[in-house]
């Protein structure tokens, strides 16, 4: 279908509109997006978009949010929040999906098939609304790992358990199976992408052909997995996090900065056309749209949500007391689980020959919008008023300067690489090299000076910095294993011994950062 010229020019006007808007009242642009959507729908502003077929809006959709998705997470942090991650993402979404399918089966009177769809729908997070509230506050470093991690684990579940039970509604044993399959299959497909990822990119020197062998990758992941009938999107997020780990470690900074803008404004252009998509679906003004229904369904929802939260971190304290999660973090993972453009593409994604698909279509919306207006916009408070919030003027002026240090050498790294080159000559190397030796000489000594000053400051970053040294001992161990330089029996005692320095690490500075928690009032308690 051809876009007319005032598609192409009305929605990214609109876009940029409700984003401007976003930014000065300080609320995540899906929210922005999403509420907007809706008012220009009713008031019948929002101009036609391009229809896609089911189909179509899951291909073209998924994997670039999920390939956005993992590679804007730092491997290093995954591996150290790895145990709660997978407990939430797995065991917590599984629960979640069947608490709130029994709460929607009796709430709102519907088939088990499609109790089961809009559970597995509405069980996918908002990265968007999860980064905007942390980015706000300033949350425990531990906590905001875990939140980021499990959004994206989180969502490639939900994708998983949603795939079953749409390809037999009506049979959960077989797609309980299908789901198990597909995970199992789309982890090992996964693991291969990842490889592919790492070894394209380390041998890509062209920017621009970096920029389409990853778009190559994210979706040539997810439609293997499709032909393959397992989970492509799994294997997208593993490429996604490879992908982005590779440009850290291995690639330019122009290419790093290339990739970091692509993905950004893919995983932007894509949620963006959805709510758009969205509001023309209908809208809370719509007779299709029941409030008194989407309220039921928000509950049940949250209700999930909270069992997955609380029940597998319960076990977690029971089974290994140094790695539990404090009772006021949990909190937080429940609300902070809004839904946004996940849930409207797995919505409008349903096949068209699904039982009752209109009817789940406005109520996921419904619900979704809801969600994410609701807990998109709390979160921020919520986290304040639990007392996580974290403002340490002293770790900001350290934060800055270590900013202005990284940056500085990142650009001395590259111009050093372009008069190797010969794209430089030499008076004007020497003069830019200079300049950049002055910015760096400069962040280095404020640096020193800042945790000479604030001794505690200093102590938690160079516990920071030694458990990057210690997965940097991990990552080369196991590539000496690999290419067989240390026998694998060598290689799994030393594994063992930097496993346990790096929990050491962690449970330091976990403690370290509850104890910031503790010593802030709670709500209720005297100050």
């Amino acid at each position: 279908m051809l876009v007319s010229l005032s598609v192409l020019v009305a929605l990214p006007v609109a876009a940029a509109a409700l984003v401007l808007v976003a930014r000065r009242a300080n609320v995540p642009s899906s929210v922005a997006l999403a509420g907007g959507a809706m008012l220009l729908a009713a008031a019948g502003l929002l101009p036609g978009l391009p229809r896609l077929e089911p189909e179509g809006i899951l291909f073209v959709c998924l994997p670039a949010l999920l390939f956005a998705g993992g590679f804007s997470s730092d491997l290093r942090t995954l591996r150290a929040v790895a145990l709660p991650v997978l407990l939430l993402a797995g065991a917590g979404t599984v629960v979640a999906v069947g608490v709130a399918a029994v709460a929607l089966r009796h709430g709102l009177r519907i088939e088990w098939g499609s109790a089961l769809a809009l559970a597995a729908i509405l069980a996918g997070p908002d990265a968007s609304s999860v980064r905007h509230g942390l980015r706000r506050v300033g949350a425990p470093s531990r906590l905001a790992g875990i939140l980021k991690g499990e959004t994206l684990a989180a969502a490639v579940v939900a994708l998983v358990i949603y795939e079953a039970i749409v390809r037999v509604p009506a049979v959960p044993a077989q797609a309980a199976s299908g789901a198990l399959v597909a995970l199992a299959g789309g982890a090992g497909l996964g693991a291969a992408a990842a490889l592919v990822a790492s070894f394209a990119l380390r041998r890509i020197g062209d920017p621009l052909v970096q920029l389409l062998a990853a778009i190559a990758l994210a979706y040539g992941a997810w439609a293997l997995g499709g032909a393959l009938g397992v989970s492509g999107a799994v294997a997208a997020a593993a490429a996604g996090i490879a992908a982005g780990d590779t440009a850290r470690r291995h690639l330019a900074p122009r290419s790093r900065i290339a990739l970091d803008s692509l993905w950004g404004w893919a995983a932007f252009g894509v949620g963006a056309y959805l709510f758009f998509s969205m509001g023309l679906v209908g809208g809370p003004f719509s007779p299709g749209w029941n409030l008194p229904a989407i309220g039921i369904g928000l509950a049940s929802v949250m209700a999930g949500r909270a069992a997955g939260v609380y029940l597998p971190l319960l076990l977690l304290r029971l089974g290994a007391p140094a790695r539990a999660i404090p009772l006021r973090w949990q909190h937080v993972l429940v609300l902070g689980n809004a839904k946004g453009a996940l849930c409207v593409a797995m919505a409008l994604g349903l096949p068209a020959g699904f039982a009752d698909r209109a009817a789940l279509v406005e109520l996921a919306l419904g619900i979704a919008l809801a969600s994410l207006l609701i807990q998109g916009i709390a979160l921020p408070h919520v986290i304040r008023r639990l007392g996580l919030a974290q403002s340490d003027p002293a770790f900001d002026a350290i934060d800055e300067e270590r900013g202005r240090l990284i940056a500085a050498k990142a650009a001395r790294a590259e111009l050093d690489a372009m008069q190797l080159a010969g794209l430089l000559p030499r008076p004007a190397y020497d003069r830019l090299r200079s300049d950049y030796q002055v910015v760096i000489a400069g962040a280095e000594r404020s640096l020193r000076s800042l945790q000479e000053r604030h001794l505690a400051q200093g102590a938690t970053m160079l516990l920071e910095n030694r458990r990057r040294l210690i997965d940097a001992e991990r990552s080369a161990l196991v590539a000496a294993s690999g290419a067989g330089l240390v026998a694998e029996s060598t290689a799994g005692r030393l594994l063992a011994e930097i496993d346990e320095r790096l929990f050491e690490v962690e449970r330091i500075l976990a403690g370290e950062s509850e104890a910031k928690t503790d010593a802030a009032p709670g709500p209720g308690e005297a100050t």
